[in-house]
C-alpha cells in the first residue's frame, strides 16, 4: 500500500564553522561582519549554534531565519 504525504522529504542540511558562515551568509568580502561580531553575536545568544565538544557548528540557513526575523526593519509606506 503506498501512502503518499503532502510533505517534502527532509533534505541533508549541513553544519558549518563560524568562518564558512559568514562567507556564505554575507558573499561580498567587503561588507562581511568580522569574526569577533560573530562571536559576540553566539556569546548573546543572538544566533543559533550547535556546541559538539570544543566545536562550534552553525546551520546557515537556520541562522539566516534567525536574523531575518531579529534584524529585518518593514518599510513604514
Amino acid at each position: 500500500m503506498n501512502h503518499t504525504t503532502s510533505e517534502k522529504p527532509s533534505q541533508s542540511r549541513s553544519l558549518v564553522g563560524a568562518e564558512a558562515l559568514l562567507r556564505e551568509l554575507f558573499k561580498d568580502e567587503r561588507t562581511r561582519p568580522t569574526l569577533r561580531w560573530l562571536r559576540g553575536m553566539q556569546a548573546k545568544r543572538l544566533v543559533p549554534f550547535r556546541k559538539i565538544g570544543r566545536r562550534v557548528y552553525f546551520d546557515p540557513e537556520e541562522v539566516r531565519r534567525s536574523f531575518d526575523a531579529q534584524f529585518k526593519v518593514e518599510s513604514l509606506g
